[in-house]
């Protein structure tokens, strides 16, 4: 009973992802673009992505428990740097932290709505099977942090295959070093469980966010010192909330 209820759940959530996704989100781009002022116009497709995000759990019957809310910068751009345990990371970032830009798979250009608004965000697509281009994507973000836009990354450089975190990749967290931009730590836990990496079928349940104070890249030698002690916070947050799922 419970399978075949999960079954409803995610035939439902796809429907309604995709029709709000393509449909609505090629009217809210169209709309934009008909507005009067580039800055107004930025403001909505925001806050229509936000509602998005959130959206996204309320039609899989979940809920998400946010804590270190007032730790979000209000006065400049800054980069997200979460573990990754599921593709809800992305809506429940969305939703509840920034709508920033990712650093997004090559593959994702080809899926129509997401490629839309992968590009509004500024994001960047990287070719990891292309060096040369690799290296391309991330002097393009770089530049793109330089004028203000706010990044998501996740450092492990992949979906956890049980929900426990993975060390983090050599020189992902160089962009912060290279820019001087701020780093907010984020840890997550509940995606995983929700629908964990190469399933289909969604479990409702509840998910936790846990937002630490940002980081200053400039109190630390290099990448690696920086990448270490951003690992430990985000590890640590993990920790306490599976500890609190759990309860």
């Amino acid at each position: 009973m419970k399978k075949f209820k999960n079954l409803l759940v995610t035939l439902y959530f796809y429907f309604i992802a995709v029709v709000y996704i393509v449909f609505y989100g090629g009217f809210v781009l169209l709309r934009s673009f008909l507005m009067k002022g580039r800055e107004r116009a930025r403001e909505y497709v925001l806050r229509e992505i936000e509602k998005f995000g959130r959206r996204a759990f309320k039609w899989l019957f979940s809920e998400v428990v946010v804590e270190g809310k007032e730790n979000i910068p209000k006065d400049r751009n800054f980069i997200v740097v979460a573990n990754h345990q599921s593709i809800m990371d992305i809506p429940l970032i969305l939703g509840f932290v920034a709508t920033g830009a990712f650093i997004a798979k090559e593959e994702l250009k080809k899926i129509p709505g997401v490629n839309w608004y992968i590009k509004y965000l500024n994001g960047v697509f990287l070719d990891r099977k292309n060096p040369r281009k690799a290296v391309r994507a991330l002097r393009e973000a770089i530049e793109k942090l330089k004028n203000g836009t706010i990044f998501v990354v996740f450092p492990e450089g992949t979906r956890s295959p049980n929900g426990e975190m993975l060390p983090f990749k050599k020189d992902s967290l160089m962009i912060a070093i290279k820019t001087g931009v701020p780093v907010l730590p984020v840890s997550i836990w509940g995606t995983y469980h929700l629908i964990p990496k190469n399933h289909w079928i969604f479990t409702p349940g509840k998910v936790f966010l846990k937002i630490h104070k940002p980081v200053d890249p400039r109190e630390f030698s290099g990448e690696r010192e920086l990448r270490d002690y951003v690992e430990s916070i985000v590890g640590k947050g993990v920790e306490e909330l599976k500890a609190r799922w759990t309860e």
